[in-house]
């Protein structure tokens, strides 16, 4: 018992510490601003921010779903987030996504949900993508794991770096590509020498990088915009807790972003996963 009242009192101070957290990349508040709405069990700052990195990606946009609520049973949440986001998009345009990765076990692990998406970027046709300047943006926070600890397909990818290697591995080689994984992915250590682990979500931070790769430059660094390719398909992919997506546009014209809109961020608390209900977080948008 008093062994499990540690642990009860360990969660609680990382819980805290999560609600605590200066945000930073000239956003105020903390992570407390993401609480999602009770009964949508979304949040509408980070719906909001996905919604206009969609609109970004132009009219020729197609979005495939990759994590768990591609899945039967989770209808009902995928239509609860497509109607939210079409609610955001201009003139609320209807929104659904466009196709689903296979059914398969990336619903735990990094190394799934890397395989998921290398399967899918291998299995692009020249039919459907241009030959030349596609524009693959990657969004997710890989169940709140560091990049240092991702392994796939015998690959210690071990960083960032390693993983777009990877995936720039499956692609067929013919095509001439640009491939940038943002990571929704933070850290740090509470007063208390507690480690904290968090899936961030399309934090100001995060939206800057992505919005970067995909031409759209940000407000609050000032950084220029990414030099647009004269024809490009751009891929994105967006996890929130249990939702990931990709998004792909030929949209010579538009760039394109990634968010992760559900309502749920989780941590880790010595090797098990947690699920936050009240907070959203950004997947992966490849």
């Amino acid at each position: 018992p008093r062994e499990a009242n540690g642990q009860k009192h360990d969660t609680v101070d990382r819980l805290m510490s999560v609600i605590d957290r200066e945000l930073g990349h000239g956003e105020n508040g903390t992570y407390a601003k993401f609480v999602s709405d009770a009964t949508s069990d979304l949040s509408d700052i980070f719906v909001s921010r996905l919604a206009s990195l969609i609109a970004m990606a132009g009219t020729r946009c197609l979005t495939v779903l990759t994590s768990t609520w591609r899945h039967p049973d989770q209808r009902h949440r995928l239509k609860r987030l497509e109607d939210a986001l079409s609610k955001h998009l201009p003139e609320h345009a209807p929104f659904a996504f466009g196709a689903f990765t296979p059914p398969g076990d990336d619903s735990s692990h990094p190394r799934g949900r890397l395989r998921a998406i290398g399967d899918f970027l291998a299995g692009l046709s020249s039919k459907c993508y241009p030959p030349t300047g596609m524009r693959i943006l990657v969004l997710d926070d890989f169940f709140a794991t560091a990049a240092s600890t991702w392994l796939v397909d015998d690959l210690d990818a071990g960083s960032i770096e390693g993983a777009e290697e990877y995936l720039r591995s499956r692609l067929p080689q013919s095509k001439d590509f640009a491939l940038k994984i943002v990571h929704t992915y933070d850290s740090w250590l509470t007063p208390n020498g507690l480690s904290v682990e968090v899936g961030a979500g399309l934090t100001m931070e995060h939206y800057c990088h992505a919005a970067e790769f995909l031409g759209g430059g940000c407000s609050i660094c000032r950084r220029p915009p990414a030099a647009a390719p004269k024809e490009r398909a751009v891929a994105k992919t967006v996890k929130n807790k249990k939702v990931s997506f990709a998004i792909k546009s030929c949209d010579a014209n538009a760039p394109s972003g990634k968010a992760k809109a559900t309502a749920m961020s989780k941590f880790s608390d010595r090797g098990r996963s947690f699920s936050l209900p009240w907070m959203v977080k950004m997947g992966n948008v490849f």
